[in-house]
């Protein structure tokens, strides 16, 4: 079983079972006991979406997500980070989303549509406010920049607001991100002789693991410690530190496997290789880096096999040297800078994918802006026949009703109070049935005082919301558009069954709604 890294936290979620399920999750996360997360999430979910709690089923789904990456089990981590893409409700919710599954694709080796993904997150964040949900979706960022080796980007992307560091768990989350993007920089740099930059960020990180590598941190918040002192051990080895390097790593290697975490005790061994290495321990350290190498299985994982396969290349060079050594030292160099290079291509490659995306954003709009009614901003027919088209996938997801909306004696609102007032009293019903409509349902003006909207419920609600609906819009100040004025709407309603076309569908609703005018308007016909 492999594992990945310190992984970003959870944007925590506002539902009222949050506290007990979602959370309960995201602990047993922190702790690296992720059998029973994965034991309790199924059922955790299943409980939030039967009390209807779609943001705590969220939380739960995005904590099953991480653990699902931490255990190396990419290809059903895809499947949860699609499930949980499709569910966002918020932009920055969306960020995250994408960036947390970029970060799986990248993992299973698909480069181009990782990129894809981490170029839609950054996109969405450049306009998101600064709030610690815009802080967590960037940490989620880092994840992925830190696989395809844009370090650039996962530093700019783990900086974060002081203010939302007061909980000590988020702040040894944040330093366990940040040193693991700046040690594997720091190896890179290393290997194409910028050895001053490398130093300073393997300074840097012992700078942000020694307080939490402390066996008090391990008390505290368990979980990843191992993990942390592998991290510090590298940076010690790195930096001459061999004798306090090796006692950690082996305390590191063997906590770390006994948890079944092979692919995050290879920092451990690089460490005790690097530091068996200094020592004149060539055997050892052989064994060391070749295990270290073994563990990065991952079809992503390739420029982490890289990095030992040079380090191998060094211990050759310096436990034989001449002639033959210098040159296998010589090719290893020019690999490593041609993998340099190749890195800073994929910032190339990003770039082209945010333009790409920026595109595909702009044409969005403009379907958008086409789809929608610019007087009361719904849709117009061109979406609501849109709408009927898709009915029919529709129906093979969950049940839909279709909803017709008419202004009783409209012709009289316009002609005794004016065409301003009219479109008013347009706008105003539009406003009402937005408001009453999920992100889901669609509501749409398809004539001049006609209205549609799907929704995406059973027959039962959805005669519940038409009836607020029709409050709303009857029990509204119109007082304040004319003096005099009064506005009541005629409704029918009738849903999708099984093997019903949209013009069956739209001739039922219409039956209704020809009901309700016969029984005298301001009704609803179901």
């Amino acid at each position: 079983m492999g594992s990945t890294s310190m992984l970003p936290a959870p944007i925590l979620s506002a539902g009222p079972l949050a506290p007990l399920l979602a959370a309960h999750v995201h602990d047993l996360y922190l702790q690296a006991s992720y059998d029973e997360a994965l034991d309790i999430a199924d059922e955790y979910e299943w409980i939030a979406l039967a009390f209807h709690d779609r943001a705590t089923a969220r939380g739960v789904l995005q904590a099953r997500l991480y653990v699902l990456t931490e255990m190396g089990r990419n290809t059903e981590a895809e499947a949860f980070g699609r499930a949980l893409l499709g569910r966002a409700v918020s932009r920055v919710a969306r960020a995250k989303a994408s960036a947390d599954l970029a970060d799986v694709l990248v993992r299973l080796g698909r480069l181009e549509d990782g990129l894809h993904l981490l170029a839609v997150a950054m996109n969405i964040l450049e306009t998101c406010p600064r709030d610690w949900r815009y802080y967590s979706a960037m940490s989620s960022v880092v994840e992925p920049a830190r696989w395809v080796e844009l370090y650039e980007l996962a530093e700019q992307a783990s900086v974060a607001d002081p203010r939302l560091l007061a909980d000590p768990e988020r702040r040894a989350i944040h330093a366990g991100q940040r040193a693991e993007s700046l040690l594997e920089w720091a190896l890179r740099l290393e290997h194409v002789g910028r050895t001053e930059e490398a130093d300073l960020r393997y300074r840097e990180v012992i700078t942000l693991m020694r307080p939490w590598a402390d066996p008090a941190a391990a008390a505290e918040f368990g979980g990843d410690h191992s993990l942390r002192v592998a991290k510090l051990a590298c940076a010690l080895a790195k930096t001459g530190e061999v004798a306090q390097a090796r006692e950690l790593a082996v305390a590191a290697i063997a906590a770390l496997h006994a948890k079944g975490r092979g692919f995050d005790a290879r920092l451990a061994h690089l460490a005790y290789g690097v530091a068996l290495r200094s020592t004149g321990d060539y055997e050892g350290a052989a064994r060391e880096l070749i295990m270290g190498e073994q563990v990065c299985t991952d079809p992503g994982a390739r420029g982490h096999r890289q990095i030992f396969q040079y380090e191998l290349g060094l211990l050759a060079a310096e436990s034989a040297p001449g002639p033959a050594t210098q040159h296998l030292m010589t090719a290893l160099r020019a690999c490593a800078e041609q993998l340099w290079r190749l890195r800073l291509d994929r910032v190339a490659m990003l770039r082209q994918a945010r333009r790409r995306v920026q595109l595909e954003a702009a044409h969005a709009h403009a379907d958008r802006a086409a789809q929608t009614d610019p007087l009361t901003m719904l849709a117009n027919r061109r979406g609501f026949d849109r709408r009927m088209a898709g009915l029919a996938d529709d129906a093979t997801t969950g049940p839909m009703c279709l909803l017709l909306v008419d202004l009783d004696r409209f012709k009289q609102i316009n002609d005794g109070f004016s065409h301003a007032v009219g479109d008013a009293v347009l706008r105003e019903i539009g406003h009402v049935l937005r408001s009453e409509c999920r992100a889901t349902d669609l509501a749409a003006r398809f004539g001049g005082d006609e209205f549609g909207v799907f929704l995406g419920t059973d027959i039962e609600t959805a005669a519940r919301v038409a009836a607020r609906m029709r409050a709303a819009i009857r029990d509204r100040e119109w007082h304040r558009i004319a003096v005099g004025l009064q506005v009541t709407v005629s409704m029918g309603l009738a849903a999708l069954d099984d093997g019903m076309t949209g013009e069956a569908l739209f001739a039922a609703a219409d039956e209704q709604l020809y009901r309700a005018k016969r029984a005298g308007r301001d009704r609803l016909a179901a």
